[in-house]
């Protein structure tokens, strides 16, 4: 039995082949995805005008309504429905040409998106930038920082530089190498709260962290339990996590090249050996011949390797730095009360 909504698609499609347009597609499929005129603004780059108004003349020119405004935002129809399945066929197709169009250019010019953690792009990708466009002058880096991971596949970003392995079978992972994390806090905050003991858990301290840590990142805070933790800030940028922590707010997980930099804070355990994470380097596999991606993704593997001791230990010295400066000395009270963490 035929889908009563494919007679409907082909009578929409047949009345408007002649006025039809591809960015008719993405506004609608804009509206459909995030259920707002305002959210699909802000993926489109435009005001929420200019979504309203196009949305109204497409449904003008196929003579249906093909959105519903809810209490909830807006909602597709039985048309809307119909078209919106040919739309992502549509969305695919051309993403497709696109990424083998640009997967086959020969010439190191042109735009390369990147994305990674605020850390690593400070520590890693921001210098292998430098350092490329002295041989490529005509290449230019779109480099977008956080830990809210981009869609490579819709050309969110054409390389990432992400702690999390992705399993989607036309991604391309890169080992680019480990990065050690330990726990960081001002010598002020310790000689307060008295330093915890390890393995004994983080009870009663308070915690500097991530609004949401991602899976990639466990275990979280070296793997002790946050059973009672309090948390003091929550935050997604780690240089605002380091600030926080240097200004006596709490004990934070950094990485330890980031952490080791800041003279306000010491390793909460300087003998213990940093956690280590795997970072890699991901693409999309029609992506791999193209020439500028390939320069870029290969100038921030070489920064990993120049850099590999400093990302896995952190600063040379600094921890043992941080063993005297502390000097075992054992605070009297304990942390003010704030949100209790559960694991």
């Amino acid at each position: 039995m035929q889908d009563p909504f494919v007679h409907i698609y082909c009578s929409l499609m047949n009345r408007a082949s002649a006025t039809w347009q591809w960015d008719d597609v993405r506004f609608f499929l804009a509206v459909a995805r995030a259920g707002s005129l305002s959210g699909a603004a802000r993926a489109l780059d435009v005001g929420h005008v200019t979504v309203g108004r196009r949305i109204t003349l497409l449904e003008k020119r196929l003579g249906v309504i093909l959105l519903n405004r809810t209490p909830d935002g807006f909602a597709t129809t039985s048309a809307g429905d119909a078209v919106l399945r040919q739309c992502i066929t549509m969305e695919n197709a051309a993403l497709d040409l696109e990424r083998l169009a640009a997967g086959r250019d020969s010439l190191v010019t042109g735009s390369v998106r990147v994305t990674s953690t605020e850390a690593l792009a400070f520590q890693v990708v921001a210098p292998a930038v430098a350092s490329l466009r002295q041989a490529h002058p005509g290449l230019q880096v779109d480099l977008t920082v956080g830990v809210r991971s981009l869609d490579i596949t819709r050309r969110g970003a054409d390389l990432a530089v992400r702690f999390a392995r992705p399993s989607t079978s036309d991604l391309v992972c890169r080992k680019l190498g480990e990065v050690g994390y330990s726990l960081y806090a001002s010598e002020r905050y310790l000689q307060k709260s008295e330093t915890p003991r390890r393995g004994q858990g983080l009870a009663g301290y308070d915690l500097v962290t991530f609004t949401g840590a991602p899976p990639a990142t466990s275990p979280f805070f070296m793997g002790e339990s946050l059973d009672g933790a309090r948390i003091a800030l929550r935050c997604d940028n780690p240089l605002i996590q380091l600030r926080a922590a240097a200004n006596d707010v709490g004990i934070a997980e950094l990485t330890c090249f980031l952490g080791d930099s800041s003279p306000d804070l010491i390793r909460v355990w300087p003998h213990e050996a940093p956690a280590r994470r795997t970072a890699w380097l991901i693409m999309h596999s029609d992506m791999r011949r193209s020439a500028r991606i390939r320069a870029v993704a290969a100038a921030i593997g070489d920064a990993f390797r120049c850099q590999r001791k400093i990302l896995e230990e952190g600063i040379p010295g600094r921890s043992a730095a941080n063993a005297v400066s502390l000097g075992g000395r054992v605070a009297l009270s304990r942390p003010a009360t704030g949100e209790v963490l559960t694991s």
